[in-house]
């Protein structure tokens, strides 16, 4: 692999963004041409997340285990756990739309300034397409996935010298006749010199 000072990134500003599961990713030149006064077509941003805790792409599982046979004590690795991805991000602002996301959307109430949570919500997961638009200067890079299940990650702490978050866990699954489970959009091609 080559040295390429175009492909490191700094993830100096970013964007969360969900939209309808299903919601398709934007274009290359979309990505590119991001403005976050505009904000990207079709797509909802979920508001101020955290400076110091920045998203984190991860994945649980994909355990493995080396299977023999009687001939071959040696034979195959085989996957004993499949792997899952998600992000985790904390959303700051109380609204709404991030404590539907927290909680479940279910839960959200007709009453104007009042969100309530049902005592017979059942999962509190929101399933709703994901992008991540990370901003370093003049490049953009996009993550995008049809279908992740969103639900909240860990408590609510709160702090006199900190924002209060609402940690958050999408869980990325697979859209029923999509081809990917994401994307990332706006890479530094290598292909070409």
């Amino acid at each position: 692999m080559a040295l390429n000072a175009n492909a490191v990134v700094t993830a100096a500003v970013g964007y969360i963004y969900t939209a309808p599961v299903g919601t398709e990713a934007p274009t290359l030149t979309e990505v590119q041409n991001f403005d976050p006064a505009v904000g990207i077509t079709g797509w909802d941003n979920i508001g101020h997340t955290s400076r110091d805790e920045l998203p984190v792409f991860g994945y649980e599982g994909g355990d493995t285990e080396v299977r023999g046979s009687w001939q071959a004590a040696v034979l195959k690795e085989v996957v004993t756990d499949p792997a899952s991805d998600y992000v985790t991000f904390n959303v700051l602002q109380f609204d709404e739309t991030a404590l539907g996301l927290y909680y479940g959307s279910a839960n959200a109430n007709s009453t104007a300034g009042v969100f309530s949570v049902s005592g017979t919500a059942t999962t509190g997961t929101t399933e709703k397409a994901v992008l991540i638009i990370i901003v370093d200067g003049s490049h953009k890079i996009g993550f995008h996935a049809e279908k992740a299940s969103i639900r909240r990650e860990d408590s609510i702490d709160l702090a006199i010298d900190e924002f209060a978050a609402m940690p958050l866990r999408a869980t990325l699954v697979l859209n029923d006749g999509a081809s990917y489970l994401f994307s990332w959009i706006g890479i530094v091609d290598t292909t070409t010199p």
